[in-house]
């Protein structure tokens, strides 16, 4: 069956209610969630686009008042401004591994904490470096499997519920064949239902997101084959 991924362009909402914890992602949730008593300065968390991995790392700059910054702009970086905590995505796509090793050193030396995220196993990294390889297999991390059904709906029910939207169960199941299996996707679905459901004074049933998504698809979706 084709499906529609989302593509709305909505800005991301990462709260602490908007996250479902579930067996897919509960010992990364974890981590965050024992900050700052990490048995090491830096943890890092893994897992496919789409998981969940940029709301956890959000929730957990909130917390510890952590900058943010993608591992691909490490080299426009201002090295007085590592003597922080740090959030640095997808380190898969760092470009100079040697800034990355010196983040990871200079946060160690000074008491700050360090949270990385990237696609891949710490073991699958592109890395050469070996200081750098070494660090990275030897601090704690975190595997986000790819969300099931049961966690996709669950997290679509909560979402819903999170904004006092009465949504059946018939639904959810129609809308989950037909979209982008993701985390991400799941809350651009839900913020399109509320608000096209707000402005037309319409209940949320099978036909209307239906109807949503066949219109979504000729506005803004691109069709998955």
């Amino acid at each position: 069956m084709a499906q529609l991924p989302l593509s709305l362009n909505l800005p991301p909402v990462y709260s602490a209610d908007n996250f479902f914890v579930s067996a897919s992602n509960q010992e990364a949730y974890r981590w965050i969630t024992i900050w700052p008593h990490w048995p090491d300065h830096a943890v890092l968390i893994c897992g496919p686009k789409g998981c969940g991995k940029t709301h956890l790392g959000q929730l957990w700059a909130k917390q510890a008042r952590a900058q943010s910054w993608p591992a691909s702009g490490l080299d426009a970086m201002d090295p007085a401004a590592m003597r922080a905590h740090w959030l640095i995505e997808d380190i898969e796509r760092t470009r100079d591994e040697r800034l990355l090793l010196h983040l990871f050193n200079m946060t160690r030396e000074q008491g700050f904490r360090l949270l990385l995220t990237s696609a891949v196993a710490p073991y699958h990294l592109p890395f050469t470096l070996p200081d750098l390889t070494s660090r990275l297999l030897a601090m704690p991390y975190a595997t986000i499997v790819q969300p099931d059904d049961t966690v996709l709906a669950g997290a679509m029910r909560k979402q819903f519920a999170d904004r006092q939207m009465k949504v059946a169960d018939d639904v959810i199941a129609y809308a989950l064949p037909r979209m982008e299996r993701s985390l991400g996707k799941v809350r651009e679905l839900v913020e399109l239902v509320d608000k096209s459901a707000l402005a037309e004074r319409k209940n949320v049933t099978v036909p209307f997101i239906k109807r949503l998504l066949e219109t979504g698809m000729q506005q803004s979706f691109d069709l998955k084959t």
